[in-house]
């Protein structure tokens, strides 16, 4: 895998020049040394300059090396030998016709395990392979400070792996979040823009002149164009030379969620003699991934979807006691407020009665929203993050009633069923550091329904990924609607939601939120264990 921390020792090495001599420790007690016979004293030298000691915070004099109070009498220092003036770092040159220097790999151990067929699954050093297929680890995202942060040193690494020449982000008026999701832009930006990260030296930035002042913390030199012919040469300077570049670009429309870029746009950049590669990977390890801030804020999203959860279904269960109506759009509309009062952003919540459970798109309105009967199953789903943060998403069935009935409790039993048998797939690859593919999950979960004779009451897939976007830009969990060929990548997340749905009659779908860490995989959110009942018993 690729390490960071070897860049960092790199770049350390090369810039800290050899230390300064401290200074002996003195006794600030003045105890006397052996006496020894006095030598003729040498005339005194001039005067040094007086220089003023810096200050600290609290306005004493900051003390170049600890003074010891129980110190020995020491000899005189000798006089420091004066430094060797550290050599000057070389210049990068990363002009079309330089000779690229060897690429830094940020992920890289030492030593560097070779590259599987797969270049982002790679082995650890050392560790034995199994007489049929060689082990590998579950590949590792950068570990980034908030979700869909870039990490220049980290992408320019996996374009080194991949032997790419760059990554150009291309967008035009919030056509590819993808790209709005990893420089994000401040203000209302609409114009065309491009951002080219080279495998090696500065990304470019080309951007109109009204929209400059929105990308002023994004790293990289400005190419400002005014008119179209502007952009059109900038865009071919900074092509010039690149062979291969990945663009948010997916062959035939085959992962619907990676092809963000125009079709007009590709043919722009293959008239100038670049090939255009799928830029999914590299997707995966920048704006999928969470980082720690992104991590804390979805936990902290998890936790306050959990408790509207809990005051909606308290809010259920005192009206039915109390023999008073309620309505589906008057819970939607609680979940809403509470979603703002505790600075969550997000969907419309799901909230759904008796037969409108069994359409999985169904969200109440105002005007034929349905009164809770006794005996109705209750659907709610919620899905909400802080803002900047990292989502989370939840689903929950209850019963208008004591106890569910028998077939509630056999379609939540395959639904739940099916849930657990996507995440025991996963934990049981990541045990045997196997990597594990998107769309083999939602197999898993396929395979457990078929088992509970439920494979008809499929509609949508098991799972999909969260990061900034409730539909986020990792691997999905869907063999149904998409093959996702993606391996899940650590330092990622989606949701395991699989559900079962009678047509015209009641719906079950059962959801958790997961993160997957280099531990295993933590359920963010509580997974359901059964129905939960709305009357006691």
């Amino acid at each position: 895998m690729i390490h960071r921390a070897a860049v960092v020792a790199l770049a350390v090495a090369a810039l800290v020049g050899p230390a300064l001599a401290q200074p002996a420790p003195v006794d600030p007690y003045g105890a006397p040394g052996p006496t020894k016979p006095a030598k003729p004293a040498k005339p005194a030298p001039a005067p040094a300059p007086v220089v003023e000691a810096p200050l600290d915070p609290y306005g004493q004099p900051l003390v170049e090396a600890p003074i010891d109070p129980y110190a020995a009498p020491a000899k005189p220092a000798k006089p420091a030998k004066p430094a060797k003036p550290a050599k000057p770092a070389k210049p990068v040159d990363d002009s079309p016709g330089s000779p690229p220097p060897g690429p830094l790999d940020p992920y890289a151990a030492t030593p560097t395990a070779p590259p599987t067929d797969d270049p982002l699954l790679q082995r650890r050093p050392g560790m034995p392979a199994p007489p049929t297929a060689p082990a590998v680890d579950p590949p590792v995202a950068s570990a980034t400070a908030m979700a869909g942060a870039i990490d220049l040193a980290a992408v320019q690494g996996l374009l080194a792996v991949q032997g790419l020449d760059g990554w150009l982000l291309a967008e035009h008026d919030g056509t590819n979040p993808v790209a709005t999701g990893l420089l994000r832009p401040t203000g209302a930006v609409s114009r065309r823009w491009f951002y080219l990260i080279p495998r090696q030296g500065q990304p470019t930035l080309i951007v109109h002149t009204a929209e400059v002042a929105s990308f002023a913390a994004v790293p990289g030199r400005r190419v400002v164009y005014t008119s179209h012919d502007q952009l059109d040469r900038g865009l071919k300077q900074a092509l010039k030379g690149k062979k291969g570049l990945a663009m948010e670009y997916s062959p035939k429309g085959a992962l619907p969620s990676m092809s963000r870029v125009d079709a007009g746009t590709i043919e722009l950049v293959r008239a100038a003699g670049v090939t255009v590669k799928p830029s999914a990977a590299l997707v995966q390890f920048t704006k999928a991934t969470w980082g720690l801030d992104g991590r804390k804020a979805h936990y902290l999203a998890a936790h306050h979807l959990t408790e509207l959860r809990k005051d909606a279904l308290a809010f259920l269960r005192e009206r039915l006691q109390a023999g008073a109506p309620v309505t589906e759009h008057e819970v939607a509309a609680r979940l809403e407020q509470g979603m703002a009062t505790r600075g969550l952003i997000g969907p419309p919540p799901a909230v759904a009665f008796g037969v409108h459970t069994a359409d999985p798109t169904y969200r109440p309105s105002k005007t034929g929203s349905a009164v809770l009967a006794r005996g109705d199953v209750v659907l709610l789903g919620l899905a909400g993050k802080v803002d900047g943060g990292v989502y989370a998403a939840c689903t929950w069935i209850a019963v208008a009633d004591r106890a569910a009935s028998p077939r509630l409790l056999e379609l939540f039993a395959a639904a739940s069923g099916a849930r657990d048998a996507a995440l025991g797939l996963i934990s049981d690859r990541l045990a045997r550091r196997r990597a594990v593919v998107g769309w083999e999950v939602d197999q898993a979960a396929t395979e457990s329904l078929a088992i509970s004779g439920y494979a008809s009451g499929i509609v949508h897939r098991t799972g999909h990924s969260l990061d900034t976007d409730l539909f986020g830009s990792g691997a999905d969990l869907d063999n149904l609607e998409v093959r996702d060929p993606r391996n899940l990548v650590v330092g990622t997340g989606f949701t395991i939601g699989p559900g079962v749905y009678v047509d015209g009659q009641v719906g079950v779908r059962t959801e958790i939120s997961v993160y997957l860490g280099k531990d295993g995989a933590e359920v963010t959110t509580p997974a359901q264990p059964s129905v939960e009942p709305l009357l006691a018993p």
